[in-house]
């Protein structure tokens, strides 16, 4: 019987299993396809050529018909009568160019496998030659060293050479030439626009990317990063998109230790659940972050070239506009931020126009989503049975009764006999295929640029019929004349989001394996029944529901306008102006009409039976304006560089909702909120307005000297009108200091190093006081449904606080960095933050006549480090070889420092929940709300601590839990005031590891994320095991981990247990919590330099498979997902430029 039962199970799970055995097919033939590839591209550069007096130009083309090999050259080579007699079988190329060329006066320069350079060596121009057109200038690396034997050529022709032993480089060039592009093997490519003849030095910098040569754009101002004291990094669209080109939030969470994105484990990976972030810890008290225009509490500020933007925008943003991602942690790198910098500052560039003939850029993606089930270990059709007689559901002492429960047993017996054994879980899931499309349009003269980008983003979820679709637009002019330049950039989004019609993925998980779906006749059952007699209740069949036409979803349209005029007085001198304006319009819907499952229960006889149905609308509109006024100045005086910045800055944000809830909706044709029968009970149709306007003066200071001693200070002086009379005015500020010893004498004689700084910086930052406009005035509402004398009388809502203190966070932080063998790169930061006046606002009792009061509730300290380390294992340019590994890791504590009596009073509130009469609040709190811990604050502790009373286990003679309480006695009564910390949530270490690897043209990267130390509740066990419901499916190990029998020692309570009281907050489900996942993979192969590419109008064409979320390691078994279930993601994506 269980072989057929197991027959039946792995049936029903074929559907899942099978697509994810496709996925990994399909990746293991990519790759080798890839490979195959790879290989064959380098097998081609071996010809047999026989020429005898042959012209060169026929030579080259010969050599390129027969291989994959191309070259460039100046024109004027072609121009001589050069004849090439050379005979060769199966050669190599460069072996065949080396025996044709010798002796012609020409040199060879191999870029790459598939590249070659042809060149004159470098000699002055004869008379003749004096009135041509040509170009000059000397190639140098970063310390300005010149660099031999660099190749270049003409953008768009073939026409091009290498420069000589000291670097210098003279060629004449064509009259349709705008650009001209240097490459050298281990060095960035750059292209340079032509000017007047004379480059003067052209610096290429390494691909190792030490910070020397790389700039920090702060969203306000520019630093260079070999002189910046603060704490910064930065990511460009190619390093994101190695590990995840879902979206750029999930990119950073992996790429950066200190940015966390805090798992839920309710949503999983639903398309449109936005996730919580926090960066160098918690600073305040979290928000729902389902809140329309929500400020929460921790979140980092969030800045799209220059101006501030919402994490909603952040998240459905495409990454191939994205041209870099600078995380701001510390005082120094985002003092100049303001109030709005404590949690962290994460700036955001795209794209912008680059000079020449039009380029078209076309990336097109596949997304596959797979669902991930495997922590789910439900019971079968007859294991359910045997817990169902074992918990005593068949059993009554009534006899009636008895009858009736003996007959239900017969029936679901008789049915899982029959082998009907459903498996709930894979009904409401598919494997949900997405697409991605963009395309960039750009080009220009020196004087006007433009850039054109359009993507279309097709998110499909693996519950049937959610998913998130964003369409985007941006365009950019660049306008130069003389000394000014202006810049336009207008983007608009168009966001649709579906959540599924089909219900949360718990009402599937609870679902009895002996219920059939479909009846004899094929249609879907619409109910089932447990229970027997009067106290039977039906339950709704979750699928059912979507069938229904039923609305649950949202959508926005984003409007973005930038435009900023730069006046360069000269070379020391800049003036900046900015205007922004930002519109969004928000919609959310849900209906659910009579037929939904939800009313089952409601019968005619009840007085509600004729508000069945629901349709909920809410409208948002949101806008805002910033102006800047900008002047930068930087004077260079011997040793002494300086480097100032002024900024004044007007914003002024406001915020519009509506909504109303109607009921009465008796079918689903009745689809419009206008047919609804009445307002729900108890509400009516409501409408919210904030307008907060903000003023800020900022200066910045950056001072070098002899570019061994740094200095940088900020100053921002803040108003806002969200606080206090008292308090309008804050300030911050930042000093830092610091010393780059690789430029010291006695530093520089070690060859080995090549950075070597410490740095230390303090300053004082602000994090957003929440979405409420008037939290520190008083404000009143009107009494509408009853008058005094004829007159409209007022109650007040919130009291005033004209006291209200602006919630700052003091940090220091310290740094150091190190690169030695131009292979490894290694930092420290350790850092220090205080948040004080924390600003929380209170609910308070309507007895005292009023509801909200805002108030400083206390003070918190994070403290911690984060070190990294990146190692070029292997860098062979003869090879094409690179493989580099990288690895980083965080550790942060939380401690609280003050608490007012405000949260003392909060703290006992939510010890009031656990009290199974309602406690104070004469009301009970859900079961699901009584079996997690509440969240308490108290000095000393940490504001992720895990409260709970201390448990000694269950007792084997009766199967009940005894807990140990504070004055040491034990007892089998739980109580609140006997609470203690018993774990903390947040890890004590975190980090990534990973490497790159690229040979030749195909590169394969991963990464590894981990989190050790810390722990969780695990609340799913509790529920699902502890409290297990036997009216419904239950995890296996509720029926075989239970207690059964006095003498049984087990983790969990009697599954005879039938009292409804939950089991609320014990150490017996404190876990320790430490995970391993294998986060990224990704492969791509860059086809440009193959000769079918070659001989096409693309210019190039790429192609890249990424894979998430793969797999994990964890200490903790929990089913993961319980409103929707997490997935595993795949995405093919090909590129091309023509």
């Amino acid at each position: 019987m269980n072989n057929i039962l197991k027959q039946e199970r792995f049936k029903e799970t074929s559907a899942c299993l099978q697509a994810i055995l496709y996925m990994k097919l399909t990746l293991f033939l990519m790759c080798i396809g890839l490979l195959s590839a790879s290989a064959g591209a380098y097998s081609q550069n071996k010809v047999s050529v026989n020429h005898r007096n042959t012209s060169l130009a026929h030579f080259l083309q010969d050599i390129e018909k027969k291989s994959n090999v191309r070259f460039v050259y100046s024109d004027d080579i072609l121009t001589q009568n050069i004849q090439i007699t050379v005979r060769a079988a199966d050669a190599d190329v460069s072996e065949v160019l080396k025996e044709a060329l010798t002796g012609k006066g020409l040199e060879i320069s191999k870029v790459n496998p598939n590249l070659y350079a042809i060149y004159k060596p470098d000699k002055r121009p004869s008379s003749a030659g004096a009135q041509e057109r040509e170009v000059s200038g000397r190639v140098v690396n970063g310390k300005g060293e010149g660099l031999p034997k660099v190749t270049f050529w003409f953008v768009g022709t073939r026409i091009g050479g290498a420069t000589n032993e000291g670097g210098y480089f003279r060629i004449v060039f064509p009259e349709n030439a705008k650009e001209i592009e240097f490459r050298y093997i281990g060095f960035v490519t750059k292209k340079v626009i032509l000017g007047d003849g004379n480059l003067g030095n052209v610096v290429l910098h390494s691909e190792d990317n030490t910070l020397e040569e790389v700039v920090i754009n702060t969203g306000l101002y520019e630093r260079k990063a070999g002189t910046f004291t603060g704490s910064t990094v930065t990511f460009n669209q190619q390093q994101i998109k190695e590990v995840s080109n879902q979206n750029v939030l999930s990119a950073l969470a992996i790429l950066d230790p200190s940015f966390q994105m805090l798992t839920n484990n309710d949503f999983g990976s639903n398309p449109n659940m936005i996730p919580e972030i926090q960066l160098r810890g918690q600073t305040g008290f979290s928000e729902d972050l389902r809140t329309e225009y929500s400020n929460i509490a921790n979140q980092p500020l969030f800045i799209v070239d220059g101006f501030e933007t919402t994490i909603q925008r952040v998240f459905d943003l495409n990454i191939n506009f994205i041209k870099s991602v600078t995380i701001l942690k510390d005082a120094a790198a985002k003092a100049m931020w303001g109030a709005k910098a404590g949690n962290g500052v994460i700036v955001i560039e795209t794209l912008r126009p680059q000079v020449g003939q039009m380029r078209i850029s076309y990336n097109a993606s596949a997304n596959i989503q797979a669902p991930d089930l495997t922590t789910y270990h439900l019971t079968n059709s007859m294991e359910k049975i045997q817990g169902e007689v074992l918990s005593g559901k068949y059993s009554s002492p009534i006899p009636e009764t008895q009858a009736a429960l003996t007959k239900v047993y017969t029936n679901n017996l008789k049915a899982a006999l029959d082998g009907v054994d459903t498996y709930w879980l894979s009904q409401p899931l598919q494997n949900g295929i997405g697409q991605r499309h963009t395309m960039t349009l750009d080009g220009g003269e020196e004087n006007f640029q433009y850039s054109v980008n359009l993507g279309y983003n097709n998110n499909k979820g693996v519950m049937k019929g959610s998913d998130r679709n964003t369409y985007s637009g941006q365009s950019v002019l660049v306008y130069r004349k003389g000394k000014i330049s202006a810049t336009n950039n207008l983007s608009v989004d168009r966001n649709f989001a579906r959540n599924s019609p089909y219900g949360t993925f718990r009402d599937y998980a609870r679902m009895n394996p002996y219920w059939r779906i479909y009846d004899e006749n094929g249609n879907l059952i619409k109910s089932y029944t447990i229970g027997a007699g009067s106290s039977s209740t039906p339950v709704g069949n979750p699928l059912y529901n979507g069938t229904l036409n039923s609305k649950d979803g949202n959508n926005y349209t984003t409007i973005t306008e930038n435009f900023q005029i730069d006046y360069r007085h000269n070379d020391n001198l800049r003036f900046n102006a900015r205007i922004g304006y930002n519109q969004q319009n928000t919609l959310t819907e849900f209906f659910r009409s009579a037929s939904h499952t939800d009313y089952i229960n409601i019968s005619p006889l009840n007085p509600e039976y004729l508000n069945r149905g629901t349709y909920r609308l809410n409208n948002g509109f949101q806008k805002a304006y910033t102006v800047d006024l900008s002047t930068a100045y930087n004077k260079i005086i011997g040793k002494h560089e300086f480097y100032l910045n002024g900024i004044l800055t007007a914003n002024e944000n406001k915020t519009e909702t509506t909504g109303m809830t109607m009921v009465g909706f008796p079918n689903d044709d009745l689809n419009n909120i206008a047919m609804g029968k009445q307002y729900q009970e108890g509400t009516k149709a409501v409408g919210t307005e904030n307008t907060v306007r903000i003023g800020a003066a900022t200066a910045a200071l950056n001072y070098v000297f002899d570019k061994r001693f740094l200095l940088d200070a900020s100053f921002r002086r803040n108003a806002s009108s969200q606080y206090g009379k008292d308090s309008k005015w804050g300030n911050f500020w930042s000093l830092g200091a610091g010393w780059n010893l690789h430029e010291e004498e006695f530093v520089r004689n070690l060859n080995w190093v090549d950075l070597f700084r410490i740095t230390a910086n303090t300053g004082v930052t602000g994090t957003p006081p929440g979405q409420n406009a008037y939290q520190s005035l008083a404000t009143y509402n009107y009494i509408l449904d009853r008058t005094y004398n004829g007159d409209m009388g007022l109650e007040l809502m919130a009291l005033a606080n004209p006291n209200l203190q602006w919630q700052k966070v003091a940090e220091t932080n310290y740094r150091a960095e190190i690169g030695f063998l131009n292979r490894f790169n290694a930092s420290f930061d350790y850092y220090i933050k205080n948040t004080n006046n924390l600003l929380l606002s209170m609910e308070i009792a309507p007895s005292l006549g009023f509801t909200d009061y805002a108030e400083n509730i206390g003070d918190v300290q994070n403290k911690g480090f984060q070190a990294t380390l990146n190692y070029r294992m292997i860098k062979d340019a003869g090879r094409g070889l690179n493989v580099n590994i990288f690895g980083n890791v965080a550790h942060n504590t939380n401690k609280i420092r003050r608490i007012s009596s405000s949260l003392e009073a909060l703290n006992n509130l939510n010890s009031d929940k656990f009290d199974e009469t309602g406690g104070a609040g004469n009301e009970t709190a859900p079961k699901s709300d009584r079996q997690r811990p509440a969240r308490r604050y108290e000095v000393g502790r940490s504001m992720n601590a895990i409260w709970a009373v201390q448990s000694l286990g269950i007792d084997p003679s009766n199967g009940q839990e005894i807990f140990l309480k504070r004055d040491g006695t034990m007892t089998y009564v739980w109580s609140a005031e006997d609470q203690d910390v018993f774990g903390d949530t947040q890890p004590l270490y975190n980090g990534t590891f990973g490497a790159n690897v690229q040979y030749k043209d195909l590169s394969v990267n991963f990464a590894f994320t981990y989190r050790w130390g810390g722990q969780m509740y695990n609340s799913t066990l509790v529920s699902l095991v502890d409290d297990a419901d036997f009216n419904y499916n239950v995890d296996i190990r509720a029926l075989e981990e239970r207690w059964k029998q006095p003498g049984d020692v087990s983790l969990f309570k009697g599954i005879a247990e039938t009292s409804f009281t939950a089991t609320r907050p014990t150490s017996r489900f404190v876990q320790d919590y430490n995970e391993f996942i294998f986060s990224s993979v990704s492969l791509s192969y860059n086809f440009t330099r193959m000769n079918f590419v070659q001989r096409s109008p693309f210019k190039s064409l790429m192609a890249t498979c990424n894979l998430n979320d793969l797999g994990r390691l964890s200490t903790v078994r929990i089913e993961r997902g319980l409103d929707y279930p997490y997935a595993r993601t795949i995405s093919f994506t090909l590129g091309a430029s023509f």
